[in-house]
C-alpha cells in the first residue's frame, strides 16, 4: 500500500521555533489571519494533498462546484489546528467540553488500564492535554520521524499533563513491549487508528468503498484484555474543543482475529459519522482509499 502521508509537521526548523516565539508575543486570531494570507500558496504547492481533500468531499456527496470551496474550508481548519498546537508550545490554553465524561473518568478512576483511540479527523494531539489527568497517567504513541521542534516542544507540554511518549518507527515492533509493560501498570495508551507506519492493513467499509487501516493496532486492542475508548477532538468556537468519547466493543466469543477486524469496522463507522458531520476536520491530506 502506497500513502502520500509522511508525519511529518511542514516547515523548517527556524520556521517553527519562530512560530512559537510568535505566539508567545502576538494574539492567536491574529496569527489566524496571517494564515490566511499564505494559505492559496500552500494549497498550490501541495497538489497531491489538495486532490485528495478534493476527492474526499467529492465522495461526500458534493459536486464539482461545491467541492472547490470545501477544499479551501477545510485548510481553514487545519491551519487553525496546526496553529492551535504550536500555541499550546507557547503556553496557550484552550476551554475544553468533554461529552460522555462519565464514561471517560469511570474507565480513568479503575484500575485497568485501557486503550485511546484517536483519529485525524479534528485536532489529534489535543486528545492528550484534554484528557490527560494526574489520576492516571498516559501514553501517547508517537511517530518518530516528526521534527526535532515538534518533538521537543510536544514532550515538554506533554510532561507537564502527566502524558509520557511512545515512540513508534516504521516497520519496528520494539514500542510493542513498552505498550505491554503501560497497560499492565493500569495506564492509557493514546494512538491513532487510522494512520499505517507498516504494510499490515485491514480493509474496511468507509464512505462507500474499501479504505485501508493499520491492523497492528486492533490486533493489539483484541489482543489486551483491557476497554478501547474512542475519542474526536473537535474545534468548536473561539477558544474551544469539544471532545467526543465512546467505547468500542470486543466479542467475547469471537476469535482474535474477529476481534480484531470487529474493532477495526466499529472505529471506521464512527469515522464516517464524524466525518459527515465535521467534514472540514478531515485532516488525513492523502488517498485514503488507495490500494
Amino acid at each position: 500500500m502506497t500513502q502520500e502521508w509522511t508525519g511529518q509537521t511542514g516547515g523548517t526548523y527556524n520556521m517553527q521555533r519562530a512560530l512559537i516565539w510568535l505566539f508567545k508575543h502576538m494574539n492567536i486570531h491574529v496569527m489566524y489571519g496571517i494564515m490566511h494570507l499564505w494559505l492559496i500558496w500552500y494549497i498550490i504547492v501541495r497538489p497531491s494533498a489538495t486532490r485528495a481533500v478534493y476527492q474526499f468531499h467529492r465522495r461526500r456527496g458534493r459536486n464539482r462546484i461545491q467541492a472547490l470551496p470545501d477544499v479551501y474550508r477545510s485548510y481553514c481548519h487545519f491551519g487553525k489546528a496546526v496553529l492551535d498546537r504550536f500555541a499550546v508550545y507557547a503556553g496557550h490554553k484552550f476551554d475544553i467540553v468533554l461529552t460522555n465524561e462519565e464514561c471517560y473518568y469511570n474507565k480513568v478512576k479503575d484500575r485497568t488500564g485501557f486503550i485511546l483511540l484517536f483519529s485525524h479527523l479534528g485536532n489529534s494531539e489535543m486528545a492528550a492535554y484534554s484528557l490527560a489527568t494526574p489520576d492516571k497517567k498516559m501514553n501517547v504513541l508517537v511517530f518518530g520521524g516528526e521534527s526535532p521542534v515538534v518533538m521537543e516542544n510536544r514532550a515538554k507540554a506533554f510532561e507537564a499533563n502527566n502524558v509520557g511518549i511512545i515512540t513508534m518507527y516504521p516497520n519496528k515492533m520494539d514500542h510493542i513491549f513498552t505498550i505491554n509493560k503501560a497497560i499492565s501498570r493500569g495506564e492509557i495508551l493514546a494512538t491513532a487508528g487510522d494512520r499505517n507506519l507498516s504494510d499490515k492493513t485491514i480493509y474496511c467499509d468507509f464512505m462507500g468503498r474499501k479504505a485501508p487501516l493499520p491492523a497492528g493496532i486492533f490486533q493489539l486492542c483484541a489482543t489486551i484484555n483491557c476497554p478501547v475508548l474512542l475519542t474526536f477532538v473537535i474545534k468548536d468556537k473561539g477558544n474551544i474543543y469539544q471532545v467526543y468519547t465512546e467505547e468500542l466493543h470486543i466479542n467475547g466469543k469471537h476469535t482474535k482475529a474477529d476481534n480484531t477486524k470487529l474493532l477495526a469496522q466499529q472505529f471506521a463507522n464512527r469515522l464516517e459519522k464524524m466525518a459527515f458531520k465535521y467534514p472540514y476536520e478531515w485532516f488525513n491530506f492523502y488517498n485514503f482509499w488507495t490500494e
